[in-house]
């Protein structure tokens, strides 16, 4: 069978597979031992913050899953856990999460529009430098300036932009995820 042709099956075939309902619910399975696996180790007195282990798992799995799948985070656990307290401790991870992409976010689009403002003051120092001085170095070094910033703006706006939108999505959904505690008897 012909390379292409193979090729061209597999990606038929992944295309298929990957063909789900919108908010079809998937999974994250996860197996708690102790306290420890789940709530951070410094938090002394009361289990407010996750393990930074846990949570980075979460959201690689989450990063894994269909985005147009619903998240169900299910925890197996033969400790006894109070779904209240790890719910507590988990809305509280990913919604600073959610809150701090928000943010740069905004910070991006912010950044965005300056760096397009002084590219832009640029190119009119460019214009009026043509029009009145006509400097071979000094234009040069004008158009570079402006062409640099401008594209410092584009940069930041449409290419650093979307990796922020994903990471800020995948929070979104991991705090709109269901939440369910099984207590396994040994």
């Amino acid at each position: 069978m012909p390379i292409n042709k193979v090729v061209k099956e597999v990606k038929q075939n992944l295309k298929n597979e990957d063909k789900k309902e919108f908010n079809e619910i998937e999974t994250i399975n996860i197996k708690i031992d102790n306290k420890n696996e789940i709530f951070s180790s410094y938090d002394y007195d009361s289990n407010e913050l996750l393990n930074d282990e846990f949570s980075s798992y979460l959201i690689e799995k989450a990063t894994l899953i269909s985005p147009k799948s619903k998240l169900r985070v299910k925890i197996f656990s033969e400790t006894n856990l109070e779904e209240k307290e790890v719910k507590y401790a988990y809305n509280n991870k990913f919604k600073k999460e959610f809150e701090d992409y928000d943010r740069k976010l905004k910070e991006n689009a912010r950044f965005a529009f300056i760096m397009l403002l002084i590219g832009i003051l640029f190119i009119g120092f460019l214009i009026l430098e043509e029009y009145f001085l006509n400097e071979l170095v000094l234009s040069i070094i004008l158009e570079i300036a402006a062409w640099v910033f401008v594209w410092e703006a584009v940069d930041a706006f449409f290419l650093q932009r979307a990796e922020l939108r994903r990471m800020r999505f995948q929070m979104a959904r991991l705090l709109s995820a269901d939440f369910e505690i099984v207590v396994i008897k040994k």
